[in-house]
């Protein structure tokens, strides 16, 4: 179709409120692609079509009123709502899932071979209350399934990898809202890349080979001096009195995110995605700050500052120290320096990486600072800080760690799952029958194993 008749087609699939301005109108990729939105675009209205007119996406806004159907009518709903668009889908489809919440039901519809469905091949649709569809993403069919394998390999076998892996001892924090833990907190934990392992379902060959990594150096925090402490979340980012706050918004209960830019910025004239994201990102420094005690937690520059400075990669690295000497100081005696190649990118920037640890051998696994200085400016250009509470590392209390051989029980509670997975390489995009790790009982992703309690820890997502 005609760009024209494509933007007109869109608008067959949803109405469009006054108050509503097109962000996005952009041809692509063999597709159309609408965007809608007031000031909040999580109320945004998009739409996705193919060269051909056809529905590819569509996210929408619910009404707030209207005839409530039952579950029963929304799933009709939605498979006409499929049919009208694909009329042939159902012949290929199968409902998986339904998830059903108060204001919505969202129902997926996968391809099955041999019991299993196909990962390439996946339509969500979600129809509110109101019988409205508010959600819908087609990812298609195949005429062409793959063959289901005459025989399997034996899973027994697959299982003993188990025993004979690498397990190592790690501290990680843990929230219970994520993982099978009592509550959120510091654990320490026996986890091996052996959980995250694919078998070929045909020969039981490992899918991918885990290549040792090199050992992690660490050295005590650098003793620096603090410097002279701004008052100002602006004044510690760097952000100037020609940039202007472009928005505000709180990102979870506990965090406000800030974005800044340049007031003389000027947006591309043509709506493509490109060029909404630029609108969004280019030129931008974004921040995380704590909601309640309106601590800055991280930010990014997303534009190239340059200066006339020519800093040692050493001379960077002091002023990181300083900057968490200065700013974080309550973290220092937690910390230690991770030993980093001497390396500038090409933006300039040299990173630094400072991991907490609860005792000097014993790491907490992904909390760390992790600060990039600009070696022309002398500015910081990145900031990441840890998740976790200060206050929960100060009250941790270490307990006694089981040796591995006391834990190894925990192992029987694992077990191999079928599932077709994408293959990618240069010439062709397979589908591949695999035998995944996961819980016995409810298939859900291992993490590792308590050191304390010995029971199996999984992912809840």
């Amino acid at each position: 179709m005609l760009q024209e008749q494509l933007a007109k087609k869109a608008l067959n699939f949803v109405s469009i409120p006054d108050d509503y301005q097109l962000l996005v109108e952009d041809f692509s990729n063999e597709q159309a692609k609408f965007m809608w939105s007031a000031d909040d675009l999580a109320k945004g209205i998009e739409v996705s079509l193919d060269q051909n007119g056809k529905l590819l996406d569509l996210t929408r806004p619910p009404s707030n009123t209207g005839t409530l159907v039952t579950p029963q009518q929304q799933q009709a709903l939605a498979e006409n709502f499929l049919m009208e668009q694909y009329e042939e889908a159902m012949d290929y489809l199968t409902l998986s899932t339904v998830i059903e919440n108060e204001d919505e039901t969202t129902f997926l519809y996968e391809q099955v071979v041999g019991g299993y469905p196909l990962a390439s091949y996946y339509t969500k649709i979600t129809v509110s209350k109101y019988g409205e569809t508010i959600d819908f993403s087609y990812d298609g069919y195949t005429e062409t399934p793959p063959k289901f394998p005459i025989q399997l390999a034996d899973k027994e076998a697959i299982l003993q990898h188990l025993h004979t892996a690498n397990w190592t001892l790690t501290m990680k924090y843990l929230v219970s809202d994520y993982y099978s833990v009592p509550q959120s907190g510091l654990y320490p934990i026996y986890e091996s890349p052996i959980v995250y392992q694919s078998f070929n379902a045909e020969n039981g060959h490992p899918s991918f080979e885990h290549k040792q990594e090199e050992p992690e150096s660490f050295i005590p925090f650098p003793k620096v001096s603090a410097f002279e402490k701004r008052t100002t979340i602006e004044e510690i980012i760097g952000v100037s009195d020609s940039m202007i706050k472009l928005r505000e918004f709180e990102l979870d209960e506990n965090t406000l995110v800030i974005v800044w830019r340049e007031k003389d910025w000027r947006a591309p004239a043509e709506k493509t995605m490109e060029n909404f994201l630029l609108e969004r990102m280019e030129h931008t420094v974004k921040a995380k700050i704590d909601k309640h005690s309106r601590k800055l937690k991280e930010f990014m520059w997303f534009k190239e500052r340059t200066g006339e400075l020519d800093l040692s990669f050493e001379a960077c690295r002091d002023i990181a120290c300083a900057v968490i000497a200065t700013y974080f100081e309550e973290y220092v005696p937690y910390l230690q320096l991770q030993i980093e190649k001497n390396a500038f990118n090409e933006a300039n920037r040299a990173f630094f990486t400072f991991p907490l640890h609860v005792a000097p051998d014993l790491q907490i696994e992904g909390e760390r600072f992790y600060i990039g200085i600009n070696k022309t400016t002398g500015f910081v250009d990145i900031l990441w800080s840890p998740r976790m509470d200060l206050a929960l590392l100060q009250s941790y209390e270490a307990q006694t760690i089981q040796p591995l051989k006391d834990v190894m029980p925990a192992l029987k509670e694992i077990d191999t799952f079928l599932q077709w997975s994408r293959q990618y390489d240069e010439n062709k995009n397979d589908e591949v029958l695999q035998y995944k790790l996961g819980h016995a009982q409810t298939k859900q992703q291992i993490v590792g194993i308590d050191a304390i309690t010995g029971q199996l820890i999984v992912s809840k997502l």
